[in-house]
């Protein structure tokens, strides 16, 4: 007994080994048995294939229509197939700028915005100019240029704005047929500070002599051309050429105030060279002049230009306009090079600023 407690623990392990070779020794035997129950497939003398599955078939279809498709690829498509819209709050609503058909500026749309990567948050947007070349994006926009490539740009004109129509007397009056013939008028020029008095001597259309005395010297003109006729502060007298050319005299039947009577009355008919147009004198009228002058103000660099009918502003070395109409609501010029016509705007009005009062000064 003392014997089987002093070597208890060695005991428990020999059980505990005996314990394991009799589990290994029925496992080999279980493992003998199912190899013996297995029974092995017998290859067929004919070679025959597996049965068509259905299934996989399919699949196989479905796979040849997937790869058929065009996969999605950023250099195809230009854009990521995770990109977000593009939502922005205005007014207390969420806008979608893509699809919402709401203008953010109107006037200009969206995607314009979009494709040439304006920030569309910034509401002072329209008048900004990205590529400093003068001209706001909503200019740009306008004439379909690039508003972040100073190169492109709209016409240099298109900076012009009509600030001032002024409305004078036209400079000529005729006077009279001196032959009692229609061949020849009389006409004077008038003061231009003083319609009612004449200025220089009486002028004949057609003259006999051509050469007349200009503040550029002697020179030869055009003997229909009508001169202005000044006098210089030491008396003399010289003549400025204009583009009116006398073109001839109609007879027409009008009233006479000073013989209540209708009489066949002459007109003298000048033609405008610059324009083609022909403007009709009536005898001794002083009429307003059809052609005002106008004040354009350029608005790169503020510097404002006053041209008569007919004159030439060079914009640039590229760009030569000339003035050729000019009414109270904006002004026509025409391209030298191109001989397009464009219209200038009227200048919006200023608005009248606040007068605030000067703080009263302690007594």
């Amino acid at each position: 007994m003392p014997d089987l407690k002093k070597y208890y623990d060695r005991y428990i392990l020999a059980a505990a080994g005996l314990v394991l070779a009799g589990v290994a020794v029925l496992l080999a035997f279980s493992s003998d048995s199912a190899k013996e129950a297995a029974v092995m497939p017998q290859a067929s003398g004919r070679q025959e294939p597996f049965a068509a599955n259905e299934d996989v078939e399919l699949l196989k279809l479905d796979r040849a229509e997937m790869d058929k498709r065009r996969a999605w690829s950023e250099a195809t498509n230009g854009a990521s197939t995770f990109v977000s819209r593009v939502y922005l709050l205005k007014d207390d609503r969420l806008i979608d700028i893509e699809e919402s058909g709401n203008d953010l500026f109107p006037g200009i749309p969206n995607r314009w915005i979009r494709d040439n990567n304006l920030d569309y948050s910034d509401a002072s947007l329209p008048e900004r100019d990205p590529d400093e070349d003068n001209f706001t994006n909503f200019e740009e926009f306008t004439a379909k240029t690039n508003p972040r490539d100073a190169a492109s740009k709209p016409p240099l004109w298109t900076k012009l704005r009509l600030t001032d129509v002024k409305i004078e007397k036209l400079r000529f009056t005729f006077k009279s047929l001196p032959t009692g013939s229609t061949d020849k008028v009389a006409i004077n020029t008038i003061a231009a500070d003083n319609p009612s008095m004449l200025s220089g001597a009486t002028q004949f259309y057609p003259r006999s002599s051509k050469k007349v005395r200009t503040p550029d010297g002697d020179k030869d003109v055009d003997e229909r051309v009508l001169l202005l006729a000044e006098r210089t502060p030491d008396g003399r007298q010289v003549f400025q050429p204009t583009p009116f050319r006398f073109d001839r005299v109609e007879m027409t039947k009008r009233f006479n105030p000073s013989t209540n009577v209708e009489e066949e009355l002459p007109a003298a008919i000048i033609l405008n060279t610059a324009d083609e147009k022909l403007v009709r004198l009536e005898l001794s009228e002083v009429k307003d002049s059809p052609y005002p002058l106008a004040t354009f103000l350029d608005t790169r660099s503020g510097e404002s230009r006053v041209l008569n009918l007919g004159e030439v502003l060079s914009l640039g070395p590229d760009e030569t306009y000339k003035l050729v109409d000019v009414t109270l609501e904006g002004a026509k010029i025409q391209d030298l090079a191109t001989k397009e016509q464009h219209t200038v705007p009227k200048a919006a009005p200023v608005a009248a600023q606040p007068v605030t009062p000067e703080a009263e000064q302690p007594q």
